[in-house]
């Protein structure tokens, strides 16, 4: 509405202040407006196109939405300037065509800008397949590797930048709390074939208990030192015998304090004890904002 209350205006005061001008120089003046106007409706539909993709990236193009919205700002300001130097149109038509001309030329360099920052956002988004892809392989192949151990309640998942393995305590030790079970040694045999097959792997072996000690285990001094042990004895029990590198795992002990669940019942307690594999593949490196 705005604009054509413009163009209206801005038809009066030509007529007024140039009605000695032909009716075919009128008419050029007026297509080229036109064609200024349509090309700045292009230029903005672009930008909020733009916009648009890029709310969908992740956190990681915060700063090129940022980017963005001063490209719209300068926009909206060229704006307000084309149609304030239209109203003010008192000068010969060739300044006035000169000062479209600079405007035109902001504008191709401001389109030039989002173009940039469009190919950064596609790179992004090309950089996030392959990263993707890469976790949903490591996640179906250790589901076909441990697939003898999933009748003991393993599971495995894409967990953000990682493929996180999770093994009930049933899955790993004996009832006492710190000894590795018959499953046990399957489990992590099967893991050690599979880290030996892709050495480029690191993994993180996290312990978790619950808050009561294995009443067998008196030297432990807290849930904190048994969660670490529990951790440490799979690192050993794959390293020193079953030739996995030990540079590829890692021993984290969480104590009683990431429960699942309640640790008012046995089976609360029992689904609390738990360890878990994260496994961090290579992974490109998203582009930054400002490439």
């Amino acid at each position: 509405m705005m604009k054509k209350t413009t163009v209206a205006l801005l038809g009066a005061t030509i007529l007024i202040a140039f009605g000695c001008v032909g009716k075919k120089v009128f008419n050029t003046e007026k297509t080229t407006r036109i064609a200024v106007e349509n090309r700045e409706k292009v230029l903005v539909q672009e930008m909020l196109d733009r916009k648009k993709e890029a709310a969908e990236l992740i956190k990681k193009v915060g700063d090129l939405n940022r980017t963005i919205g001063n490209q719209e700002s300068e926009i909206k300001e060229l704006e307000q300037e084309i149609v304030a130097r239209t109203q003010s149109m008192g000068a010969s038509t060739s300044k006035l065509s000169t000062e479209k001309a600079n405007l035109e030329k902001q504008l191709a360099t401001t389109n030039e800008l989002l173009e940039q920052k469009n190919d950064v956002l596609s790179r992004i988004k090309n950089v996030q397949t392959k990263r993707k892809s890469i976790l949903l392989e490591l996640e179906a192949s250790l589901k076909k590797a441990l697939e003898p151990s999933m009748a003991s309640g393993v599971t495995v998942m894409v967990a953000e930048q990682a493929v996180s393995v999770l093994a009930p305590d049933k899955a790993l030790f004996e009832p006492s709390g710190l000894a590795i079970s018959a499953n046990g040694r399957t489990f992590l045999t099967l893991l050690a074939e599979f880290l030996a097959a892709r050495p480029e792997l690191d993994v993180d072996v996290i312990a978790y208990t619950d808050n009561a000690l294995p009443p067998k285990e008196k030297t432990l001094k807290d849930t904190w030192e048994w969660s670490l042990q529990r951790s440490s004895i799979i690192v050993r029990t794959m390293s020193k015998e079953l030739n996995t590198n030990a540079n590829q795992l890692s021993p984290i002990g969480r104590g009683e304090f990431y429960p699942l669940t309640s640790n008012e019942t046995p089976e609360g307690r029992a689904q609390n004890r738990r360890t878990e594999f994260v496994f961090h593949p290579v992974l490109p490196a998203i582009p930054s904002a400002d490439e």
